[in-house]
């Protein structure tokens, strides 16, 4: 299953490139996670759509150093779910990318994930009947809390 999801910044490319290579650096991109994990880029945060029905759960994310293209900053992305009941939720792996955006102070911070729901046909359609929903409002609701941490690393 595909997901997606993207949100306009008002901040320059260059900007926002700066403080998402930042915000990596220290150990993650939302304060909760900042070193959380000690090897690696990876890091520890709650997942889930902020506010819905639907409990947040707590997700390992692993990060491949972020890749420059152009006006592209790109970072790969694995997330797992922690604890006992993790392979009850699917993996997911995605691809974060900043782009320039449209006018010199503009840019845009979109997601592009793929996962496999878990338990076979049954997990098929859960997904098709109410977990493909989650996964997009999750991404939605992620890329939201990654910009105000954009907005933090970049003062």
């Amino acid at each position: 299953m595909f997901v997606e999801a993207d949100l306009a910044l008002a901040m320059p490319f260059e900007v926002g490139a700066r403080a998402l290579d930042r915000a990596i650096a220290d150990g993650g991109l939302v304060s909760e996670s900042r070193r959380a994990m000690a090897d690696g880029l990876e890091f520890v945060m709650p997942a889930g759509p902020r506010g819905s029905h639907f409990p947040a759960r707590e997700v390992v994310v692993h990060l491949l150093p972020p890749r420059r293209l152009s006006q592209r900053l790109v970072v790969g992305m694995r997330w797992e779910t922690a604890g006992p009941t993790g392979r009850l939720f699917p993996a997911l792996d995605a691809d974060l990318e900043l782009a320039a955006g449209p006018g010199p102070d503009r840019s845009r911070l979109s997601i592009i994930a793929r996962y496999q729901p878990p338990l076979a046909t049954l997990g098929q359609t859960l997904d098709r009947v109410v977990m493909s929903k989650v996964a997009s409002a999750t991404m939605t609701s992620m890329l939201r809390e990654v910009a105000i941490q954009l907005d933090n690393w970049s003062s």
